[in-house]
């Protein structure tokens, strides 16, 4: 383990081992600035001298490895999971948003000139971005990096969802002929509706997905079946998933989509790196450096060649990247107004607090006083902590939680 070292100035310099950094502080030449990652800042002039740093990052549409070496030390590892939950979020705010609208501001106009923006990308894959993008400032601002290597990975999205296709069945797909997906749907059912076939005499046909999109379901021609409106309405009206000939199907080229976005962005992002591939990765990973599949032990390989080897070091950054609080209107008379519910008993959620029943986050509130903590994945350490007088707030919440892990055990 090592501790990281910035000038009088904050400019990062080479990290120290535990032992000079407790003399520092013990002859007040230095102050701590940052406890996770445990960060001083010099207090005195000094030299700038540094070594060649080279760091590695794992990209990922769910968790993101990062390292960095010098020579043949590990400086720093780190696993970031990235957020999953902005979809989510977003459609409660709109919720939120459209009840205000019909029960409270009926006298606005509609506004649609913020819809469909060229080159938008969407929320969830731009915070995705942004944390690949928060975790290389983290690293620059703890470390003198002086060379970045990235692994990009391309899929060929036609040959996951069909592996047989070869040559020219690449041009030759179920949609030949038609001008989108729907026409293709219509076609394949017979312009008939799915479930009762004629019955209902409603001859307006709609196209429905088999497995909801909400669960993941996808807009290929597997997943849609024509229904007539009638029984569209029907269906959405009981939310069931009735049974039809055709078996829906999820959605297999999700993160091979995302990753591709994240690759094309990062490069337009204007951060300079060195492009290296997965197959490489592996190599180093499992016939030189023999170490397990893992988010951060890909990125050790990034960082070495091939002929370099690697002295193990057992402390990782564990990162979440969290939301920066709970939806709250900001313009109104109701922003004036605290949400009673946003802190209890001067504790938000995700605020790192200390207990006799161990060290965590708080996970959920009552307000009886007795709260849940977890752990930074999530695992619940205690469901009731009395936090009114047996509770030591360690740091407020932050939009990236923090916690050291080690392979076989796990501390702070």
């Amino acid at each position: 383990m090592r501790v990281f070292v910035l000038n009088k100035d904050g400019k990062p310099l080479m990290p120290t081992f535990p032992v000079i950094a407790r003399l520092l502080l013990k002859e007040k030449k230095a102050k701590v600035v940052h406890k996770t990652p445990f960060t001083i800042k010099l207090l005195y002039e000094t030299t700038e001298f540094t070594q060649p740093i080279t760091a590695g990052m794992d990209t990922g549409s769910v968790m993101v490895g990062c390292a960095a070496i010098s020579g043949n030390q590990i400086l720093y590892q780190s696993e970031v999971i990235l957020r999953n939950d902005i979809k989510e979020k977003m459609t409660q705010r709109r919720q939120y948003r459209r009840t205000r609208r019909t029960r409270k501001t009926r006298y606005r106009e509609p506004r649609f000139d913020n819809r469909g923006k060229e080159g938008k990308i969407a929320p969830s894959i731009r915070s995705k971005i942004e944390s690949h993008i928060r975790e290389k400032n983290c690293v620059e601002s703890i470390l003198p990096v002086s060379k970045w290597i990235v692994e990009t990975a391309s899929f060929d999205i036609h040959k996951i969802t069909n592996p047989t296709v070869e040559g020219i069945d690449y041009q030759n797909g179920d949609l030949k002929g038609f001008y989108n997906v729907k026409q293709y749907v219509l076609f394949r059912d017979n312009y008939t509706c799915q479930y009762c076939f004629g019955k209902s005499k409603d001859k307006v046909l709609e196209c429905h997905h088999i497995i909801f999109r909400k669960n993941k379901g996808t807009d290929t021609p597997k997943n849609l079946i024509v229904l007539c409106q009638t029984c569209h309405q029907d269906l959405h009206a009981k939310y069931t998933q009735k049974t039809f000939p055709i078996h829906g199907v999820l959605s297999k080229t999700k993160h091979a989509t995302e990753i591709g976005i994240i690759k094309s962005q990062l490069r337009k992002s204007g951060w300079i790196f060195e492009e290296t591939f997965g197959y490489l990765t592996k190599f180093r990973r499992e016939q030189i450096l023999k170490l397990p599949k893992t988010h951060s032990n890909d990125a050790i390989a990034i960082c070495c060649n091939d002929y370099q080897v690697i002295q193990p070091d057992d402390t990782i950054y564990t990162k979440k990247h969290v939301a920066a609080g709970d939806y709250q209107q900001t313009t109104g008379k109701r922003s004036e107004k605290k949400i009673p519910t946003e802190k209890l008993f001067g504790l938000r959620k995700f605020d790192l607090i200390k207990t006799i029943k161990g060290i965590g986050f708080v996970k959920g509130k009552r307000s009886s006083g007795y709260f849940a903590i977890c752990d930074i994945f999530n695992k619940t350490i205690s469901s009731s902590v009395k936090v009114k007088s047996e509770c030591i707030r360690l740091q407020a919440r932050k939009t990236t939680l923090v916690q050291l892990t080690r392979r076989n055990s796990s501390t702070r």
